[in-house]
């Protein structure tokens, strides 16, 4: 029998090698002043310099003492939110650290400094009203938000007897994870927190005048008490208990071509190409998905919904999710930290216009 010889194949089979993910596109920050206008600390800046010409006159206006307030607040926000970016170690850390400041600063600006300014008359002794003022409810905003991340800390030690976090099951046209959260929508976040900030303020001014305005000559140690204690912490036990109570079931579902929200048994589905920005954050209090597109405006707050026994968590979006996202348009960044997954639809700029 003749042998056939077979030819051996110069070439070598290549086996297609999955790219890389592509770094993230962060879209094109806005303009200056837009970016500005979105920062806490400029509207603090203005708060400020609108109450001490208040001071500066020697009246105690009411107005006056509202800016104050307002501005401390948005001062003591701008810290916690920084230290919520930050990992949570380091985040722990500094907001530890900022506590211990402003209670510093507290006893500085009550205690210490205004025995240097009183022997005389004094145009500082204004600035210092309005720092006086404005360091309380930066310091209570700062210390609620340390006592809310302890006792999330103090919470996930059961962490291991707990029912585990939600997890993706298998759907028929694509994957399902089921949760309780608390829908709300933008509107109904700033109802929450104009609620909170009135109640506040309300019982502020009941402390005010039940004391007759002598709050302000007592020791440093009641002023806190009466001024920080016991109009912020109720005014935050509330707004929690009030947001927790409105918690149902949930489930979100993502299709081949959108993805789709039960809430309380009702459903509503966007399409990924109308989609213009989804948020997905797994873990923490502020554990959400916030979604808007085509006339749907959905903000699920899953970390204040807590099972019992519990913490509640969403899961990891997968390579698929990502995918879709990507595919239909949206650009994705991550938040400081990795604690937030955010995707976001960028207009195409005319060459014409670059």
């Amino acid at each position: 029998m003749s042998e056939h010889h077979v030819p051996r194949s110069t070439h070598h089979t290549v086996h297609s090698v999955a790219p890389a993910d592509p770094e993230p596109v962060r879209p094109e920050p806005g303009p200056v002043w837009r970016r500005i206008l979105h920062l806490p600390l400029f509207w603090a800046l203005v708060c400020g310099g609108l109450a001490v010409p208040g001071y500066l006159g020697g009246d105690f206006e009411f107005l006056s003492f509202l800016l104050t307030l307002v501005g401390g607040w948005l001062c003591g926000f701008s810290f916690v939110n920084a230290t919520l970016r930050m990992p949570d170690r380091r985040g722990l850390i500094v907001h530890i650290a900022g506590a211990v400041g402003a209670g510093l600063l507290l006893w500085l600006l009550i205690e210490a400094i205004p025995p240097l300014l009183a022997p005389k008359p004094n145009p500082a002794l204004a600035f210092l009203a309005v720092l006086q003022m404005a360091a309380v409810p930066a310091a209570g905003w700062v210390w609620l938000g340390l006592i809310s991340r302890i006792t999330a800390m103090i919470g996930a030690r059961d962490a291991a007897k707990a029912p585990p976090a939600p997890q993706w099951e298998a759907a028929e046209r694509g994957s399902l994870a089921r949760f309780r959260a608390v829908p709300l929508g933008t509107r109904a976040l700033v109802f929450w927190c104009i609620l909170t900030a009135a109640v506040v303020t309300i019982l502020i001014l009941v402390v005010l005048i039940v004391t007759g305005g002598r709050i302000l000559n007592v020791g440093p140690r009641l002023f806190l008490l009466l001024y920080v204690v016991v109009p912020g912490l109720p005014a935050y036990l509330l707004m929690s208990w009030l947001m927790r109570r409105r918690a149902v079931d949930c489930a979100v579902r993502f299709d081949a071509d959108r993805v789709r929200f039960e809430v309380d048994g009702a459903e509503r589905g966007i399409r990924y190409r109308e989609l213009e920005r989804l948020v997905w954050r797994t873990e923490g209090d502020f554990a959400r998905i916030e979604a808007s597109g085509s006339g749907v405006d959905l903000t699920l707050i899953a970390g204040i919904a807590r099972k019992p026994g519990g913490a509640a968590a969403l899961p990891t979006l997968s390579r698929r999710v990502v995918r879709l996202m990507e595919e239909a348009g949206l650009t994705s960044r991550t938040l400081r930290g990795g604690r937030a997954l955010i995707f976001e639809r960028t207009s195409a700029v005319p060459a014409s216009r670059r």
